[in-house]
């Protein structure tokens, strides 16, 4: 697209050098005809001219075949420039003044090119080896002995056709065409400093008139050596490319061949795989018919015992019931030994634990190992990300369900530092038991940082699997307590219903929940959600094990069980089971003496046992083994000051909230007793029990407080719930700020006639005691 002068091309061709093999003169020609044809039409050049982006091709190919036709744009095959040919004008584009000396290389090249195969013009039959420059012929050996015989050509100038083509060597380079004017075809033989262009004499008085200019031979070297300043630079950029390509080229090549190898490891791992399948599948069968086997075996001995059963007793029954039927009476008589005898036999004999079968139809295939491999990832990586170097961040182990949940993946290489380029190969997965919920991954706030995003649908333990290329990276998997927010509580509860005056509620380590029905007076532990019994222990009296109107009730690091007897005035403790262990307490205002205590808790740091003592306005303070610690509280208004304490609960900072029940408030204080705040008094509006909640049992106020609390609970995220006498739930913060209101007289549900108890599960589920209603609901 840009030729070059091939001049040393043509000196290479005829070189009679020992060094490496010059070109042939036909190699030489082909290559300067290469040079000579248009890119664009693929025809030799045709008035080449020279675009601004310096490349050459035909004026027609770059205006257009006829006048009504033309281009107003031309791009470049080359390079994609795009240049403006109405800006330029009909002869904005430079003539390609090389291309034509070119041309006059070529005509010298072919030239010699027939010299060498030329005939003898004389005889037509030999190849000629002379030139007669007389006679303008070139002739052959024989043809010049014939010259010499003639008198009158004996004269002639006859050389050999070496020196012809020597003297066509001399010939080149040929000189340049003159360049001449476009306008007024004079010699260019200035040079316009104004517009950068050649210009002739005439062009000074027209065009040019006023313009500075000088003679091309006077400028000429200051201009050449400010384009070889400008193509200093240009060949340095030249050379970082050319080596940056032989660098692009290498790496295809590298890619290439480790696509190949891959490939070959592909098919070489698949191949593994396949014969190891086929193994299991083998040893899969073998197992499959030796446990169907075996059931069968034991279950046909049983079918076959059964079956004897049933033909003795079919033949004693047939017997029988014929003789009955069409015997005469002595004859009937006469077989009444047998028959009865028989009869005993059989029934002495029979069995009926023979007839439930000794094996069940419950063989099972559990592929989950197999299934593994069905799931899709990513097994082809780029090098370099390192899972074991990569770190999963996160700030909380625990979510809301329906809210948005979000960590960080910090991506490193086998050094353990940043890795900087994107990773397509990361999965992650939310995992629970039943569920898996694909997050969404995406570039982070920071480089090497990936953001994990999802919005947990299932209240339940999950866990957070991120894996890149299949491996899962540090931290994974990762716990993440999906919770139930405060706002699902205006949903529709689930109901524990059949109870007798259920009041004090706690979870076991087993996650099972465990209800003080003082109605029955029992303990019933029931399932996780509340939906199966387990076990009930107690009944009514005041011999060890036994209750009278038992109220709170807790769990210690063993799962030992500790009920408040409030009637008894005393606390007993039981295993998990509920065998009876101990009890402390009788009716006074003493160290270790109640007078009708209510609820009871563990601390989970010390073990200290607190429970409050309701009729002394006081929470005593013992030790695991039920000795006195100490006690706070005293009857009273003022702060610190207790008036019938119900409950009592630990935060996170080891703080005591107490049910301040008459004073309508809850109290917080230190584990050794010293007020500290409180919160959730009432204003007058609210004395009434919340009215307005007539159409529905949820509302949000910065004016509500607690009216006669008789229970609360801290969860996890530092919520209070608290039952009042309002027949209603409040939560608040642990410091003190209100969050919800939920719950109003009634049977419905998510209504409530003398809360009590209340709890979160492992599910992360509130349940709560609805004591005249007999029930548990389960928001």
């Amino acid at each position: 697209l840009n030729p070059p002068c091939p001049s040393h091309l043509f000196t290479a061709a005829m070189s009679v050098d020992t060094g490496p093999t010059p070109p042939s003169l036909a190699e030489t020609l082909k290559k300067v005809e290469e040079m000579l044809t248009c890119g664009h039409c693929l025809y030799s050049y045709a008035d080449p001219r020279v675009l601004p982006c310096l490349h050459v091709f035909c004026r027609c190919c770059i205006y257009g075949p006829t006048n009504d036709r033309r281009s107003t744009v031309f791009c470049c095959p080359a390079c994609h420039t795009v240049t403006d040919l109405t800006a330029l004008g009909e002869n904005g584009l430079l003539p390609a003044h090389h291309v034509h000396h070119l041309f006059d290389i070529r005509d010298v090249l072919t030239k010699v090119d027939s010299l060498q195969e030329r005939q003898c013009e004389k005889c037509e039959q030999e190849r000629a080896s002379s030139l007669c420059r007389d006679c303008g012929q070139y002739i052959c050996v024989e043809c010049i002995q014939t010259h010499e015989l003639w008198s009158e050509l004996r004269s002639h100038d006859i050389v050999p056709i070496s020196r012809v083509i020597e003297e066509a060597v001399e010939m080149l380079p040929p000189k340049r065409r003159t360049l001449r004017c476009s306008k007024h075809s004079k010699e260019l033989e200035l040079y316009c400093r104004s517009c950068a262009e050649l210009i002739c004499h005439n062009c000074t008085v027209q065009q040019h008139r006023e313009h500075s200019y000088d003679l091309v031979s006077d400028v000429f070297s200051t201009h050449k050596g400010a384009i070889e300043d400008k193509l200093t630079p240009l060949r340095e950029m030249l050379e970082t490319v050319t080596r940056s390509l032989l660098v692009f080229d290498a790496t295809l090549e590298s890619i290439v061949s480790q696509q190949k190898a891959i490939d070959a490891d592909i098919e070489e791992t698949v191949r593994q795989l396949h014969e190891e399948l086929e193994t299991r599948k083998a040893e899969f069968l073998d197992q499959l018919h030796e446990t169907a086997g075996e059931k069968i075996k034991l279950l046909a001995a049983q079918r076959d015992q059964v079956e004897l059963m049933q033909t003795q007793l079919g033949s004693a029954v047939d017997f029988t019931e014929e003789r009955l039927r069409t015997g005469s009476e002595g004859e009937i008589l006469a077989v009444k030994k047998y028959v009865v005898t028989k009869s005993q036999e059989l029934i002495r004999e029979f069995n009926r634990d023979l007839l439930v079968p000794c094996q069940r139809a419950n063989i099972v295939f559990k592929p989950h190992r197999l299934r593994e491999m069905s799931k899709p990832y990513r097994a082809v990586g780029i090098a370099g990300v390192s899972p074991k170097k990569c770190v999963l961040l996160s700030h909380s182990r625990a979510t809301m369900m329906g809210e948005l949940f979000v960590a960080l993946v910090h991506v490193k290489d086998e050094n353990g530092q940043d890795y900087p380029d994107p990773v397509e190969n990361i999965t992650v997965e939310l995992v629970s038991p039943t569920t898996m919920l694909v997050c969404d991954v995406e570039m982070g706030p920071e480089p090497a940082h990936y953001s994990i995003k999802c919005t947990p649908t299932i209240c339940k333990e999950h866990e957070l699997h991120v894996l890149i290329g299949g491996e899962h990276v540090q931290g994974s998997p990762f716990p993440v307590l999906v919770k139930r927010p405060i706002a699902s509580v205006t949903k529709s509860p689930r109901v524990v219903a059949k109870l007798k005056k259920p009041c004090g509620l706690v979870c076991n380590g087993k996650g099972e929940v465990l209800i003080v029905e003082s109605g029955l007076p029992k303990v019933s532990i029931f399932t996780s959600r509340g939906l199966k019994l387990v076990k009930r222990f107690g009944s009514r009296g005041s011999a060890p094990g036994q209750f009278n109107d038992p109220d709170g009730i807790t769990v210690d690091g063993s799962d030992n069980i500790l009920v408040v007897d409030s009637g008894n005035h005393r606390i007993q403790k039981f295993t998990a089971e509920g065998e009876f262990i101990t009890t402390v307490g009788t009716k006074g205002d003493g160290p270790l003496q109640f007078n009708l205590p209510t609820n009871i808790k563990i601390h989970p740091q010390t073990g200290n046992v607190y429970v409050c003592d309701q009729y002394n306005h006081r929470v005593q303070i013992m030790k695991e083994d039920f000795s006195f610690v100490g006690s706070f509280g005293r009857e009273g208004n003022q702060d610190g000051d207790l008036l019938y304490p119900t409950d009592l609960a630990f935060d996170c900072s080891e703080n005591v909230y107490v049910c301040d029940s008459k004073n309508n408030r809850i109290q917080v204080f230190d584990l050794n007793g010293q007020y500290l705040r409180k919160f959730g008094e009432r204003s007058y509006e609210d004395s009434c029990g919340c009215e307005e909640l007539e159409t529905s049992y949820i509302r949000i106020s910065n004016n509500v407080g607690v009216y006669q609390p008789s229970y609360l609970h801290i969860d996890a995220d530092s919520n209070v719930y608290i039952t009042n006498a309002s027949n209603n739930v409040v939560v608040y913060k642990t410091s003190g700020e209100f969050v919800t209101l939920f719950g109003k007289q009634g049977g419905g549900a998510g209504e409530f006639s003398s809360p009590c108890g209340l709890v979160v599960n492992k599910e992360g589920l509130l349940c709560v005691s609805d004591n005249n209603n007999c029930r548990v609901q389960i928001f």
